[in-house]
């Protein structure tokens, strides 16, 4: 089960976090529904007038916004909320006694993440054992334990940097003749 607007926020810190988004009568900061509309889809790439994470709680922008708290993965919600703040630094609204805050909110979101993204590990060369140490490392982290992974990381990163150093003309790097 998902968990509600009111149960991710914590009340000390979302009252202070909806003054700075001026959400009060359902408004979010000097938000139109078409500029709303516009800065998620420039943001996001999300178009809110077809998306679902949306519609969970009403038709006002401030509802709308809690919406997509709710229903949104935690990663995109950081980064709507760090965008929304930067918009709102552009409005020159006052700062004093809400940032803190908001980004104690951000925070939240940003710590929630229970994905590794591990598409940054890629086969460079072609090389079975490359491709096995890639492997094991994928495994540790879809089983969420990166801990396990870190060893075979810097096997990865040895690889990799020995494999820039030869494609740049540096020639081979091995116990005698090291990366530094």
């Amino acid at each position: 089960m998902s968990r509600t607007y009111e149960q991710l926020i914590p009340r000390p810190l979302r009252d202070p976090f909806e003054k700075a988004l001026g959400t009060d009568a359902g408004y979010l900061l000097d938000f139109s529904d078409r500029t709303f509309s516009d800065f998620f889809f420039e943001a996001l790439g999300i178009d809110t007038s077809i998306s679902n994470l949306f519609d969970g709680r009403g038709t006002s922008k401030a509802k709308r916004l809690r919406s997509f708290i709710e229903r949104a993965p935690v990663a995109v919600v950081a980064k709507a909320l760090r965008d929304l703040w930067e918009y709102r630094e552009s409005l020159s609204w006052p700062s004093v006694g809400v940032r803190d805050n908001y980004f104690a909110v951000v925070g939240i979101f940003e710590g929630a993440s229970d994905h590794i993204d591990s598409s940054a590990f890629e086969a460079f060369e072609p090389s079975q054992t490359l491709d096995e140490l890639i492997a094991a490392i994928r495994r540790d982290l879809d089983a969420k334990k990166p801990q396990a992974g870190l060893d075979r990381l810097h096997t990865y990163c040895m690889k990799r940097f020995a494999s820039l150093v030869r494609k740049h003309g540096g020639g081979e790097c091995d116990r005698r003749r090291h990366l530094h």
